[in-house]
């Protein structure tokens, strides 16, 4: 898909739409979206348009995410809401500024995404899409702190068994991603699984989030075809992203993707050196 006027009002839309059903639930969406059309191309069917308009716009975090995100920046000088909280409909508002602002970061983010594929940006555009519409949302939109103090403070402290845990966990997640990545060829499908099992947070608002994990695990694995490369990789996004939240996102105003972060730092490595 390319910028022209129709994809550019379809972004437009899809922003204003993310606005109400909120960040994380529309990252779900496109996870179940991602499994349908995996589901679709494995059995031979011609998931062009699916894909093209649905997947890869409509439903795309660097569209509709983007929208929610930079809205609930928006909201948080407003209403009652965390500029942080994407995990919330922002239709409680009933503020048309709010929707204007959504579907602005819907445009922004498909512009972006399409300006770093024509420049061949050495990295993931997705995650430096989201980034960069996170940043202008910091800086724009954001209160101080622009930082979480109290997670610098538990990265000095002693925290072997959470650590390791957080390894550990990373290496089963990023083996059981290299395995479906080899045998399916699908480099994202562990990245929409993890998407829709975010369904679980609005259960359990604590249930992690493991695309960092199983993005990177799926790039290193196409590049290498080594199992261990995706694991030491797997690891380094889960590491990544949960620093980034400790110390940049959690309480600070606004949301910055951690996962985006650790995504593009890897996946720049990745591109790059394999």
């Amino acid at each position: 898909m390319t910028l022209t006027l129709t994809t550019c009002l379809i972004a437009l839309c899809a922003g204003g739409i993310g606005t109400f059903i909120g960040g994380t639930a529309s990252f779900v969406v496109f996870g179940f979206a991602g499994l349908f059309s995996a589901i679709g191309a494995l059995c031979g069917a011609d998931m062009t348009f699916f894909d093209n308009y649905v997947l890869n716009l409509v439903f795309l975090p660097s569209v509709m995410f983007n929208g929610a995100g930079l809205a609930a920046a928006w909201a948080a000088k407003h209403h009652d809401i965390k500029g942080y909280d994407i995990g919330r409909t922002l239709a409680f508002t009933n503020d048309a500024g709010v929707i204007l602002v959504g579907m602005l970061g819907g445009l922004c983010g498909w512009i972006i995404i399409n300006v770093m594929t024509m420049i061949g940006f050495p990295g993931d555009t997705g995650a430096i899409t989201v980034l960069l519409v996170g940043l202008f949302g910091r800086v724009t939109l954001g209160k101080k702190p622009w930082y979480n103090r109290r997670g610098i403070i538990f990265l000095t402290q002693d925290n072997t068994n959470y650590w390791l845990f957080q390894v550990l966990f990373a290496v089963i997640l990023s083996a059981l991603t290299a395995f479906f990545v080899e045998q399916s060829g699908l480099v994202s499908i562990g990245f929409s699984v993890s998407a829709a099992l975010l369904l679980f947070a609005f259960v359990d608002p604590r249930f992690p989030a493991t695309h960092q994990i199983t993005m990177v695990a799926g790039y290193a694995m196409v590049a290498t075809h080594n199992v261990v490369w995706a694991i030491l990789f797997g690891v380094l996004g889960s590491l990544l992203c949960d620093i980034f939240a400790r110390v940049f996102n959690t309480d600070c105003g606004t949301h910055i993707d951690p996962p985006a972060v650790a995504i593009l730092m890897c996946s720049l490595i990745i591109f790059n050196v394999f």
